[in-house]
């Protein structure tokens, strides 16, 4: 294991340059030796950066970024030292230390035995402070860094904690030499609890928390990445023709698979016995009314050209398809977002409070994309992961998906049971690790397999969907049906 040798005193100093000159030991800087091959010696000073700093500047701190990241970034740290005059020293090919003048003593804490840092009031004027020419990183991380952090911080500890902070700030600000900078923080965290006019806040989240709209930043750095992802596919329409009897047989499977996903569970001829002849099994009436209630809404032709031409529209649109599909289930509060946080497996949903925010920041980047299968698929991926309400969200994400795809006049799409593991591993992949492909290529693939199935004779077409194994569960079926689907070449890049 390769070491970096630092002299206590004049004899070690001496034994050192000793092994040095015998080839023993390379010195990278006076007084800094190693042991390791020329081909690590990079590798090893940014790992050690901190005995560095600690033996070329032992009462330094770091501070600025360096005190927020903790690490070299871009083989970049900023201490701030007890000298006269800013200077750059280089170690090695990598690592550079900037050494800033000043206070050394003031709002710090240590946060490893041979060093410390600016203490987070300290932080936070730091990085408001203007960088000139710094290169390789930043050394200040900015007014809507600061900002985020505070909105963080607020969300964390409330209102107490951040004028706690602005008063070390204005205590501290002197002796830092940094009053500009604790009068800008002042006035940011006055804007912050609207003591303040909040025109002069610079960041989206920050400025929609204090107008108490906030929002899961998270989410829609995930919503941007999936609309960039999907201006790169090449999603061919799949045109749709209205017919009266093919438009409610189609409508009849949509509902019958999209309550299956969600473990609402009958037999074919059951739910046709609900939906064609209006028949309540009586021991289950919710479930009943849920395969009833998505029928009459996806049957419905002129509900489904219904697309939000603004974020309020699609706000309300997604609470009044809520009161119709969950009208039988009061406890689930029908047309009404969720008061309490919410989760499947090991994915927590967007908080009740960020969720108006979150729709209303998402809406432009839906908007960015062509109408058809790209907003589509962005749409029910908005409300899936938004999960607005209470209960009946995976419904409602596939009801939006396919109102999308009928208001540009394309066919629907289904999930049948067999393909529902796929689907679940397409929404799986997109919200843990911001890959789509898989999700992508499940819905251009199950509209590619609708539109092949002649919906205008029930009869046929259920004949089609039992031979494709479509009604079967994933393990009984998926590789005949897979068979089927792989007639479809959706060719999607990787992302």
């Amino acid at each position: 294991m390769s070491n970096l040798y630092f002299p206590k005193d004049t004899a070690e100093s001496k034994a050192l340059s000793k092994r040095y000159t015998a080839g023993a030991l390379k010195r990278i800087r006076q007084g800094i030796y190693t042991d390791a091959p020329y081909e690590e010696i990079n590798e090893l000073v940014i790992k050690e950066w901190v005995k560095i700093v600690n033996y070329l500047y032992p009462t330094a701190i770091a501070s600025h970024s360096t005190a927020e990241y903790l690490k070299p970034v871009n083989g970049v740290v900023y201490i701030t030292a007890d000298i006269k005059v800013r200077k750059s020293v280089k170690i090695a090919d990598l690592l550079t230390i900037n050494i800033i003048p000043g206070d050394v003593n003031t709002l710090t804490e240590r946060f490893l035995p041979e060093l410390a840092r600016s203490a987070l009031a300290r932080l936070l004027i730091e990085n408001l402070q203007i960088a000139h020419g710094d290169t390789g990183a930043i050394k200040s991380l900015g007014k809507v860094w600061v900002e985020d952090k505070l909105c963080a911080l607020l969300d964390m500890h409330g209102e107490d904690e951040l004028n706690r902070l602005r008063d070390l700030a204005n205590q501290s600000a002197i002796a830092l030499n940094m009053q500009r900078e604790a009068k800008v923080l002042d006035g940011i965290v006055g804007s912050i609890l609207t003591t303040r006019p909040i025109k002069n806040l610079d960041s989206a989240r920050v400025i929609a928390h204090a107008k108490k709209e906030p929002f899961d930043s998270h989410r829609i750095t995930l919503f941007q990445a999936l609309a960039d992802y999907l201006n790169r596919c090449d999603l061919n329409p799949k045109p749709y023709t209205y017919n009266t009897q093919g438009w409610r047989n189609l409508s009849f499977y949509e509902s019958y698979f999209s309550n299956f996903i969600e473990g609402t569970e009958f037999e074919i001829d059951e739910a046709e016995k609900i939906v064609f002849e209006k028949t309540t099994f009586n021991s289950r009436h919710q479930d009943s009314h849920d395969v009833l209630s998505v029928f009459d809404m996806v049957s419905d032709y002129s509900e489904m050209c219904v697309v939000p031409a603004t974020a309020e529209e699609l706000i309300n649109l997604l609470k009044e398809r809520h009161a119709l599909i969950m009208s039988e289930r009061p406890e689930k509060r029908p047309g009404e977002f969720k008061l309490d946080p919410n989760k499947a497996g090991g994915t927590s949903f967007v908080l009740p409070e960020h969720v108006e925010g979150t729709f209303t920041q998402a809406f432009p980047i839906y908007q960015s994309l062509p109408a058809g299968l790209p907003r589509a698929i962005f749409m029910q991926f908005l409300v899936a992961e938004v999960h607005p309400h209470d209960d009946g969200n995976g419904r409602l994400s596939r009801i939006m998906l396919n109102a999308e795809l009928v208001a540009n006049e394309e066919h629907k799409i289904i999930i049948p049971t067999v393909h529902r593991e796929s689907y679940l591993n397409g929404l799986r992949q997109a919200t843990r690790s911001g890959k789509f492909r898989t999700l992508t290529k499940v819905f251009a693939n199950m509209q590619a397999y609708t539109a092949s199935i002649d919906w205008a004779d029930y009869g046929e077409a259920k004949e089609t969907l039992e031979r494709h194994m479509a009604d079967k569960l994933p393990d009984q079926g998926v590789a005949t049906f897979n068979r089927e689907i792989s007639k479809y070449k959706i060719v999607l890049p990787v992302g």
